[in-house]
């Protein structure tokens, strides 16, 4: 499960919980100036604010369900409605991921503060000094916490980054194991390939995506660069692109089409299919068609990227993209 593509991701905040205001005010100005954070002073302040229940459920348990249509092969089905309430929602962003958690602290130690978090799948690291790194070994041992850090390696704040990042991939990927034990079957076989997941990184880094989420039909992942424009990858297996090759030849596709198809050179994205086409034009096949990247895992990939897809989905970027709420989040500072 360790190596399963989450079925989705966006920024979220990271909490610091410290009673050493210096290290706070370091934080504050270390850190760039997109790294969404919050801190707390006094650990009763946060335990109140980290406990006041989210208004909505992670998206894992409302986006996604079961088809069971044809028993021999059930499949995950993506609820687009939900899907686009949550991306119009703006407040994802605030919400905490990541809890890193000094232990030396009045009234609660680290630990104690730990133990009250009502929220199990928040991931929490200890912020330890020298004598306090073996009870902090302890509690990593006995999942009383997720991660450990010797405050003396945090020279600046920035050095804090790739712990939090690695906790926050944690977070997500905990949902690639609910979904699949929610809804009682494997993911999507693409999701599963180490081949598939060194493309679908390096997609992300290419195209600056900071958020993604598993969608269907066909599968693949809807992205979203900070300024809210989208794009859609979808992945292919053989016998899909087989299945795309035999419909092009039996709706006369123009050579050059069926030439493209057979060597694996583009996949088609039908988002209307040539059968429910009604334009007065022959069905626009080059328009349809993406450049395909062959990907050789277990089994064989064709993957396509469209660039502002058709997405059924009504999402204005002004309104709740991560730029727009990083805007909002500085004029409020």
């Amino acid at each position: 499960m360790a190596n399963q593509l989450p079925p989705y991701y966006h920024p979220t905040t990271i909490c610091f919980i410290d009673d050493n205001a210096s290290f706070l005010r370091a934080l504050s100005i270390d850190l760039p100036d997109d790294y969404l954070f919050i801190s707390y002073l006094h650990p009763d302040e946060a335990i109140a604010a980290i406990n006041t229940p989210d208004p909505l459920p992670p998206l894992v348990d409302r986006c996604f369900s079961l088809d069971n249509s044809d028993p021999s092969t059930p499949i995950i089905r993506l609820d687009l409605s939900v899907l686009e309430n949550e991306i119009k929602l703006i407040e994802r962003f605030r919400r905490l991921s990541v809890l890193m958690i000094d232990y030396a602290m009045p009234v609660f130690d680290g630990l104690e503060l730990c133990a009250e978090i009502k929220d199990k799948t928040l991931k929490k690291a200890l912020l330890t000094g020298v004598a306090e790194e073996k009870t902090a070994v302890a509690a990593f041992n006995q999942g009383l916490i997720d991660s450990y850090i010797p405050k003396r390696l945090i020279t600046d704040g920035n050095k804090i980054i790739p712990y939090a990042e690695a906790l926050k991939k944690a977070y997500f990927d905990q949902y690639s194991a609910r979904l699949s034990s929610n809804l009682a079957l494997n993911p999507p076989r693409f999701m599963t390939e180490e081949r598939v997941a060194e493309f679908f990184y390096a997609v992300i880094e290419a195209q600056r995506i900071v958020e993604y989420y598993l969608v269907s039909e066909p599968y693949g992942y809807l992205m979203l660069r900070a300024d809210g424009s989208m794009l859609r990858l979808v992945f292919y297996s053989e016998s899909q692109r087989n299945e795309q090759l035999a419909l092009a030849q039996a709706h006369q596709a123009p050579v050059h089409i069926m030439q493209q198809l057979t060597s694996g050179q583009s996949i088609g994205f039908l988002h209307e299919r040539p059968e429910d086409y009604l334009g007065f034009e022959p069905y626009p096949w080059d328009d349809v068609m993406l450049p395909a990247t062959i990907i050789k895992g277990e089994q064989t990939w064709y993957a396509g990227i469209a660039t502002n897809p058709p997405a059924d989905i009504d999402f204005d970027p002004r309104a709740s993209s991560y730029d727009q709420y990083l805007a909002q989040r500085k004029t409020k500072t």
